[in-house]
């Protein structure tokens, strides 16, 4: 009506904009994408129109509303897509609208998947990195955002200019995530919690009771996302797993989700009780396994990392290592240090294997420096001077202090590192090899690369298959890999499904 009668069109106060995948088929194919989104009222009528033109956004997705300070925040799950598919999209809240965005749906498992991934970025120093994020983007270079924690850092915003004393948790919040929307409203967004998601631990919110209750435990990154949990039987957003192309991605709680975890119970203020995420884990792994013919990667990610600098977090360790070797989990990417550091596959500390050629135990990749509060390029892990001098961050102690509780392992484990440049990765992964890079953003440089193949016998290993479904594995119709040898081979691992071993085959 205002463009009709010549007037300047009213700007929008549908804010923060931002998809994730989810649904999921019988096959694993998550056929739906959650938008998310922020106004500043309740709005239970918001929804979300959508189709296959921008001219015909035929679909309705109603959207939920939540609040837990001033806020509201709205996520609508648009079901029943077709695999690789552009779909447009608009957000309708009575008569405000959003402009008309698009995504392109997840693919099969036979497709190839391009996915960049990270931990640790804020709003300060992340500039580089958002710039690199947005060409990629729109050039269509990846398929989704992996990013392992530690999200905009508004925990950190008491120390910005002006607000030592001043209320800013939720402008640093707001301010992060409207400056990620131009990238993450086509690219699926698909977040893990970090320490700087637990609380708001600044001088104004310690003086609050009501602050304190409201904004601790990881409450504005729980309202604030949509993680597939829901499909994959996970809690909240703090775990979760998805399927996209040929790599099934996990997502964990490595900050209060296992016996003895950084934040268990406490960061700040009190955090954890979320439940039991190590028995959700196996049973994850364990159909993950079994889907190993069509989607032959599996990769698991957190906040913290296991391994660090030749020292190991052995509580971690306990909880989770058993199970990442078991299952064959093949890259197993972290954050936390702001650094990267790229590991040899290594198990139990000391059984390291420097190759990436099917190893059999994961590779520990940490990307934790694509640029926050807490670092510059070149000068890593230093605050900045703030007003009068450097403020502390009571967020560092329990850092300070997790760092102190590291046991010493083996420096052999470390194969490159680089401490002096804000950087993420980039993976490209088929059904035969899944190639990394890591990227310094400031200038785009490929610092670092690796390639990790497997054979087809580490595709199908399921640990509690049943062996006398070898099928055609026995055949030699179907490739030199088949026959009598590989029949025992596979009664031996214990593989299953008859159509997983005639592609074995027929890729040996």
């Amino acid at each position: 009506l205002l463009a009709t009668l010549g007037l300047p069109a009213q700007a929008s106060t549908i804010t923060q904009i931002h998809i994730a995948l989810a649904g999921s088929d019988d096959n694993g194919i998550s056929t739906g994408m959650a938008v998310s989104f922020q106004t500043e009222s309740d709005s239970p009528s918001a929804s979300v129109r959508y189709g296959l033109s921008a001219d015909s956004l035929s679909s309705t997705a109603t959207a939920t509303s939540s609040t837990y300070w001033e806020t509201y925040d709205h996520h609508a799950v648009l079901e029943s897509l077709e695999p690789s598919t552009q779909y447009y999209y608009q957000i309708v809240d009575g008569d405000d609208v959003s402009e008309v965005l698009s995504f392109t749906s997840a693919p099969t498992e036979k497709d190839s998947v391009n996915f960049a991934v990270f931990g640790d970025l804020g709003m300060v120093n992340g500039d580089s990195t958002r710039k690199y994020l947005t060409k990629l983007s729109e050039n269509k270079e990846i398929d989704l955002i992996y990013h392992m924690g530690d999200v905009g850092y508004a925990d950190d915003s008491f120390l910005h200019l002006g607000c030592y004393t001043r209320f800013c948790y939720e402008d640093a919040w707001n301010e992060f995530m409207n400056a990620m929307q131009p990238i993450v409203t086509s690219l699926p967004w698909m977040t893990m919690p970090g320490n700087h998601e637990a609380d708001c631990h600044s001088p104004n919110c310690m003086l609050s009771s009501t602050k304190r209750d409201k904004l601790s435990n990881f409450t504005a990154y729980n309202s604030r996302f949509r993680m597939p949990s829901e499909e994959s039987g996970g809690v909240m957003n703090m775990w979760h797993s998805f399927n996209h192309g040929p790599v099934h991605f996990i997502a964990l709680d490595l900050e209060t989700g296992f016996p003895g975890a950084a934040e268990e119970t406490r960061y700040v203020m009190k955090s954890g009780g979320f439940g039991d995420q190590i028995s959700w884990l196996e049973e994850d792994l364990k159909k993950a396994a079994e889907s190993r013919a069509v989607r032959p990667w599996i990769v698991a990610g957190g906040h913290h990392p296991m391994y660090n600098g030749g020292r190991v977090d052995s509580k971690m360790q306990a909880a989770m290592e058993p199970l990442l070797k078991k299952y064959n989990v093949d890259v197993f990417f972290t954050g936390h240090v702001h650094s990267y550091e790229r590991d040899w596959p290594t198990f139990n500390t000391t059984d390291i294997v420097k190759s990436y050629d099917a190893p059999g135990i994961p590779v520990h990749v940490m990307i934790g420096g694509p640029g926050n509060d807490e670092m510059s390029d070149g000068m890593r892990r230093i605050m900045q001077e703030i007003e009068s001098g450097e403020k502390v961050d009571p967020s560092r102690e329990p850092t300070e202090k997790w760092l102190a509780g590291l046991e010493a392992g083996s420096k052999d484990m470390i194969a490159l590192s680089d401490e002096d440049h804000y950087g993420i990765g980039r993976v490209e992964a088929n059904m035969t090899h899944f190639s990394f890079e890591y990227v310094q953003t400031t200038d785009e440089v490929v610092f670092d690369s690796f390639v990790l193949t497997k054979s087809p016998l580490d595709k199908m290993e399921v640990p509690s298959a049943d062996p006398d479904q070898c099928g055609n594995f026995c055949d030699p119709q179907f490739g030199p890999g088949c026959g009598p040898g590989a029949c025992a081979n596979c009664r031996e691992a214990g593989l299953d499904a008859q159509g997983a071993i005639a592609y074995a085959c027929q890729n040996w």
